[in-house]
């Protein structure tokens, strides 16, 4: 019978290595997904099961004063339909972002939903602010 002598290799020890490449890519996930667009101010209404957008979608903002936004363009609900149906096909996607205002009324989120809908979307997610257990 024979015993082999287990030799520390010199090397590059990749576990560590793969756990600050996780960590950068978390902290980049979630960095991108919480600046939509910062220059539109929108209280979110809060929820216990909100999840971090990681996908680039268009985004539709619904202000507290009732402004529509298309990405950083802000358009009006007549020219809605048709800038969402150009903004679909350019980009190539079928599912929106919709933030809106918790103080927005809700037949203004109904009826951008509607036009969503019309223009030829498949899904619409709505953006909440995190909840925690202790409120």
């Amino acid at each position: 019978m024979r015993i082999r002598n287990l030799k520390d290799e010199d090397g590059l020890l990749l576990t560590p290595l793969i756990d600050m490449i996780f960590l950068v890519v978390i902290f980049f996930m979630l960095n991108a997904t919480l600046s939509l667009n910062p220059a539109i101010r929108v209280d979110l209404p809060p929820a216990y099961t909100s999840q971090a957008v990681i996908e680039d979608q268009i985004v539709v903002t619904l202000s507290r004063g009732g402004d529509i936004y298309i990405g950083r363009s802000q358009v009006s609900l007549e020219r809605f339909p048709a800038e969402l149906k150009q903004e679909l096909s350019r980009l190539g996607l079928r599912k929106m972002i919709l933030r809106a205002d918790e103080a927005t009324p809700y037949r203004l989120v109904v009826e951008i939903m509607d036009l969503a809908r019309l223009s030829g979307l498949e899904a619409i997610a709505l953006v909440t602010a995190r909840k925690s257990m202790t409120e």
